[in-house]
């Protein structure tokens, strides 16, 4: 299996609607249905909106072993109680930080162990190449509390909780 990711805006203009509505039918990934759902009902509408992209890992079978979707959205941050230098490192304008948003991870039931760190690695990698371009340091994610450790491993920090108080906002510079 290659871990080459194809975008699915791409996808949808080399697949007819059938197909790709098949494909994106068959993800299953019951540790998070809410992923599950994000594929299956809203990623197409993401894409033809550009509010994100999504990215597919596909296996030599044309299943979707794995995604995960990248956007743009700020983190607001009032009266943050945070180290300064992490607050420094955020250019917060207004008590807004600009930041790159990992907003989709999922594998697939059965996919190989090991294949979200390398598409974590690999939304971090296209990432720094829009840092190159565009500028904006901060990337963020929201996840439940079981995913903290996971996450802090590659070097994101827990921010604080989002508004609802039902996941943690985690960012890392890149």
């Amino acid at each position: 299996m290659t871990l080459e990711p194809y975008r699915l805006n791409k996808l949808m203009n080399e697949l007819n609607k059938d197909e790709l509505s098949s494909m994106l039918s068959e993800f299953r990934c019951s540790r998070n249905k809410d992923s599950e759902y994000f594929l299956k009902k809203i990623a197409l509408k993401h894409e033809a909106k550009d509010i994100s992209r999504t990215y597919l890992i596909i296996d030599d079978e044309m299943k979707i072993r794995g995604y995960y979707t990248l956007a743009l959205k700020c983190l607001g941050l009032q009266d943050p109680d945070l180290d300064p230098s992490v607050i420094d490192s955020m250019n917060l304008k207004d008590g807004i930080a600009q930041a790159y948003l990992i907003g989709q991870l999922a594998r697939s039931d059965g996919a190989e162990k090991g294949l979200g760190r390398k598409m974590i690695a690999a939304a971090l990698e296209r990432f720094s190449e829009g840092k190159e371009m565009f500028g904006c340091r901060m990337v963020r994610l929201d996840c439940k509390d079981e995913l903290i450790g996971y996450y802090e491993s590659f070097g994101f920090q827990l921010i604080r909780k989002n508004y609802e108080k039902d996941l943690n906002q985690m960012a890392v510079f890149i």
